[in-house]
């Protein structure tokens, strides 16, 4: 019972932190403000969920927000302990690395989680209140999505404070991943396709589009925004795009739990 030790201990103080609390009330703050900006009238009005989900909260704030949320989460959670001296404690007690590695990814994924919740729930509100159509189930369903792109930037954000000795390192990790998903990957991916001579990717077994979609869907926001929106146009793993969905959630698993198996490699053959 080591793992769900650790998890309740992370995910109690990770909640109970002031830094969340105001995460919590900005975020909520900035789509409630959103919501009601922003919300069709008229005509408009059946499609006032869905539209300012899928085009203004996602991109604008989703997108760069909960991401940045999870590395402030994540990049502390073995190295602060490693540096105030902690962590010795904490593996002093029936626990071991790969329990204090998994542990705090499920604490503090799962406090994330809430928050994002927490944070929608003033928007639904607003959204309630003002006279348009509120799709609830919707409105719900792409919660958990950005919950579950927050909890992808924790495990990665842990997955990097397991593998530094200082927690400045695993910050300067944890943003340069931030930078290359949500500001450079379209661009960097953009290139890197273009670049390659057209002869060598017609002797690939995959097609350019082919190559295109995989790089967009091993993004974790992209692949986010390619599974809800899906989801808010009642098409999730049906039509077409149903392969580019499956991928897009696998890369979503991926992602998950490969940072923190790789930080805990690191992390076992360090001396403490």
């Amino acid at each position: 019972m080591s793992l769900p030790a650790v998890a309740r201990k992370d995910l109690r103080e990770t909640v109970q932190s002031r830094g969340m609390i105001a995460l919590i009330a900005l975020f909520s703050l900035l789509v409630s403000v959103l919501a009601f900006i922003v919300r069709p009238t008229g005509q408009n009005e059946q499609f006032a969920t869905e539209a300012l989900l899928s085009f203004f909260v996602g991109p604008v704030l989703v997108t760069y927000l909960v991401p940045l949320v999870g590395v402030v989460v994540g990049y502390g959670a073995v190295s602060g302990e490693r540096e105030s001296g902690s962590l010795k404690l904490l593996l002093s007690l029936p626990h071991s690395r790969a329990d204090v590695v998994f542990g705090k990814v499920i604490g503090r994924g799962a406090a994330l989680a809430l928050a994002v919740f927490a944070g929608f729930l003033l928007p639904a509100a607003v959204l309630i209140v003002v006279p348009v159509t509120f799709n609830a189930g919707a409105f719900l369903g792409y919660t958990v999505f950005a919950a579950a792109l927050g909890v992808v930037f924790v495990s990665i954000s842990v997955g990097c404070s397991a593998a530094s000795s200082t927690q400045l390192r695993a910050l300067i990790g944890s943003i340069g991943v931030y930078v290359l998903f949500v500001l450079l990957w379209s661009v960097l991916t953009g290139r890197l396709v273009g670049a390659v001579p057209g002869s060598v990717i017609n002797a690939l077994p995959l097609s350019a589009t082919q190559i295109r979609v995989f790089l967009q869907v091993s993004n974790p926001t992209s692949a986010v925004e390619v599974l809800s929106n899906a989801f808010l146009g009642g098409q999730l793993f049906s039509g077409q795009q149903a392969n580019r969905q499956l991928s897009a959630a696998a890369m979503l698993v991926f992602w998950t739990v490969a940072p923190p198996l790789a930080g805990l490699l690191k992390f076992d053959a360090d001396d403490l």
